[in-house]
């Protein structure tokens, strides 16, 4: 049977882990900003077609689906 040296699985499990949270940190602000720069444009969308003639059909927006923010 071979020998399990818990310190070093534990310490390489740990730094995994904190690299992961890191990465997930990152995303996480990616998509923050990303939700920003979508609202910002949304707002310039809704600005833009009030200053169209009334007998021009508007683009359809893009909205952003929050369902999985209530999920964490």
């Amino acid at each position: 049977m071979t020998e399990i040296n818990i310190d070093a699985d534990l310490d390489q499990v740990q730094k995994q882990q904190e690299q992961l949270v890191g990465q997930l940190n990152t995303v996480n602000a990616q998509k923050t900003q990303l939700e920003q720069q979508i609202h910002n444009l949304n707002g310039i969308i809704m600005y833009l077609r009030g200053k169209q003639p009334e007998n021009v059909e508007p683009a359809v927006m893009t909205t952003i689906d929050n369902n999985e923010e209530q999920d964490e």
